[in-house]
């Protein structure tokens, strides 16, 4: 993925000021709910370079350029994210537009037919999989909406977020039912 193509996808998101370089330099701005450490940390031969809010979770690029993520206990092993730089910036882009867009919807434990439905109407976003927050953490999109899957047991945690509602309607007109945040009702 180019960086420009990065660019789109973040403003699509944010209203943020056209920024000039890299991938991390257009993201790392944006980070509220996860962050990068104040000083470098090197686990191993890994660069530490995004931090779970609450500091389970941590991300980062081993010493051939993948980049990688584990959770924050000892002797936990660093996973592949498959990610070049531009994914994994927009990952992290993608992951913080979910929670911090005002328009959303989630449910924890919906069944494979309300996620096929959801699917049905959105596309992959171009990143790979991780393992936090849930399991097998997929981000798809719609217009400006996103859609996070993560499994969750035998159903799947679902959240939807956009910048308004508006953007939300292709998913409300599927009649699906939100067990866990419904903005409309705030």
């Amino acid at each position: 993925m180019h960086v420009d193509e990065l660019r789109n996808w973040i403003l699509s998101w944010f209203e943020v000021p056209q920024k000039v370089g890299g991938p991390a330099a257009l993201v790392v701005p944006l980070l509220t709910f996860n962050r990068v450490p104040g000083t470098p940390i090197l686990d191993g031969d890994v660069e530490v370079l995004v931090i779970e809010n609450q500091g389970v979770w941590l991300w980062g690029r081993d010493q051939h350029g993948s980049y990688v993520e584990r959770e924050n206990k000892p002797a936990a092993v660093w996973r592949r994210t498959g990610e070049d730089e531009a994914e994994f910036w927009l990952h992290h882009a993608a992951f913080e537009a979910v929670w911090s867009m005002p328009a959303r919807r989630s449910s924890q434990g919906a069944s494979g037919s309300s996620l096929a439905l959801i699917l049905g109407g959105t596309a992959p976003l171009p990143v790979g999989e991780w393992a936090w927050p849930g399991d097998r953490q997929r981000i798809h999109v719609h217009g400006r909406s996103l859609v996070m899957v993560c499994g969750d047991g035998d159903g799947y945690w679902i959240v939807a977020a956009a910048p308004s509602e508006v953007d939300l309607e292709w998913l409300d007109a599927l009649g699906l039912a939100w067990a866990e945040t419904d903005t409309r009702n705030a």
